[in-house]
């Protein structure tokens, strides 16, 4: 997603926040950082994959 995209997204989610209940808000920020939590799984998963492909032994000769 683009950050310009991210951004129109991010202040959609605002808007829309201040006429959320507290329970929907508590459940829209448990939503966000699921979706932060998956990111990280994916780069977790990435830079796991690099490492194995180039160990360090291999990228300091």
């Amino acid at each position: 997603m683009s950050k310009k995209t991210e951004k129109a997204e991010k202040a959609k989610r605002n808007k829309q926040i201040g006429t959320l209940t507290d329970k929907q808000k508590y459940e829209a920020k448990l939503l966000e950082k699921d979706a932060r939590i998956k990111e990280l799984e994916l780069e977790l998963i990435i830079a796991k994959k690099v490492a194995a492909r180039y160990p360090i032994d291999k990228r300091h000769k």
